[in-house]
């Protein structure tokens, strides 16, 4: 096992990461008050839910906390943090670790309290990384035609206009958003503020693979950040978790294109959570695609812009919105996510998710896996056999497709 150095800020943070789901509010709650060196040392060394330090007692009084069911989640991951491999494997990318007490780290994510990201991997350019006037396009994976070239274009307009645009990397209006900032980069200004894509795996683990070329050139004079090790693999979960970064990390999001289910509203959301302007841009009314952009407008009160001019005009409200309050929640871990048809629960799916594709898997190893205590994971395999949608064997289970 890697032992940790804990006047190390960069061994601490890359520890971190390799312990805790980004988004679980126990760990950001707990750093936030010892620090995350101190937070660290007393969970490995010393964690007794019965007996916390006494500045966690003070500051957490009144908030029903499960953290027995935390420190399970978290200790055993421990013997699999491969910490010195992970910073080859970085040093080899040409790659970044940044932690909160950095001073280049982007200071607006602190905004998100005790769900602010406790590291980030990076590659590419690491200057985009400072503050300046950021854009969050994001939208619907299968997004229309029309909402690709409406992207794009409004990608364009903005950093051609002197924003940064930031995204997910994923198909559809991510892919687009990206496109278009990458075509000033390239065509109009070497200079331009260019394009940030958030993702929910590593950084050495890009996805989806096809768009190689589009993350070539985006870490050409782009910049590509993660809160999870640079070799992990994206789960579906921190595709939702990691919206909360897009929203937090800019002044402004928009969402272009996006059905009633769509993650891009939970990046909408969080970004009104925090205080942050938001747009949508509007679509034909027979169009599934605009349909969750219509109900932002309609329901949410999020303002209508359809070029870039009107997405800046977002900016002149700013001032109290950049630091915003934290978001508020008397739960361990966010539980702001839409989940599939499928599932009624996000537990159960983010553990139906976390087994094999093919084969059986332990409780155990499901609960590395999900980031979950195996309390929690049985709970959810209790439910998931119940529902039809796994088959159990002793302290083993295994996937049904229906």
């Amino acid at each position: 096992m890697f032992k940790v150095d804990y006047g190390n800020p960069l061994q601490v943070a890359a520890m971190w990461s390799n312990l805790v789901e980004p988004g679980d509010n126990a760990a950001g709650l707990l750093t936030g008050v010892l620090g995350q060196a101190k937070g660290l040392e007393w969970v490995l060394e010393s964690a007794d839910p019965k007996e916390l330090p006494s500045e966690l007692v003070a500051d957490t009084e009144g908030r029903k906390l499960p953290w027995r069911q935390a420190i399970q989640r978290w200790l055993p991951r421990v013997a699999e943090a491969n910490i010195e491999q992970q910073f080859e494997y970085l040093q080899r990318l040409g790659g970044r670790l940044m932690y909160p007490q950095h001073p280049d780290w982007p200071g607006q994510l602190n905004d998100l309290g005790e769900y602010a990201p406790l590291a980030l991997w990076m590659r590419g350019n690491f200057e985009l990384a400072q503050p300046r006037e950021w854009v969050s396009l994001v939208g619907a994976r299968a997004s229309t035609n029309l909402g690709d070239q409406l992207a794009a274009e409004l990608s364009f307009d903005l950093v051609n206009a002197g924003f940064g645009v930031v995204s997910g990397g994923a198909f559809g209006i991510d892919t687009a958003a990206h496109r278009g900032a990458l075509t000033v980069a390239s065509q109009v200004s070497s200079e331009a503020l260019a394009t940030i894509a958030f993702m929910a795996g590593g950084v050495g683990q890009l996805y989806p693979a096809s768009q190689l070329d589009l993350f070539n050139r985006l870490l050409d004079v782009g910049l590509v950040v993660s809160e999870v090790p640079p070799s992990w693999r994206p789960a579906r979960w921190r595709f939702l978790s990691r919206n909360r970064l897009i929203a937090a990390f800019s002044a402004a999001t928009v969402v272009v294109e996006a059905g009633v289910r769509s993650g891009a509203l939970a990046t909408a959301h969080r970004a009104l959570e925090l205080g942050r302007p938001v747009g949508a841009v509007p679509g034909p009314v027979t169009s599934q695609m605009s349909f969750g952009c219509h109900q932002l407008i309609r329901e949410c009160g999020v303002t209508l812009v359809t070029n870039a001019q009107q997405v800046g005009e977002l900016f002149l409200g700013l001032g109290a919105g950049l630091t915003g309050g934290a978001l508020a929640s008397e739960g361990v871990q966010s539980e702001l996510v839409f989940v599939s048809d499928d599932f009624n629960n996000p537990v159960h799916e983010r553990v139906w998710l976390a087994l094999p594709k093919y084969g059986e898997a332990t409780f155990v190893s499901v609960a590395k896996v999900a980031g979950l205590s195996v309390s929690e994971v049985s709970a959810a395999v209790s439910a998931l056999l119940v529902a039809g949608k796994v088959e159990v064997f002793g302290d083993k289970c295994r996937r049904i497709y229906s």
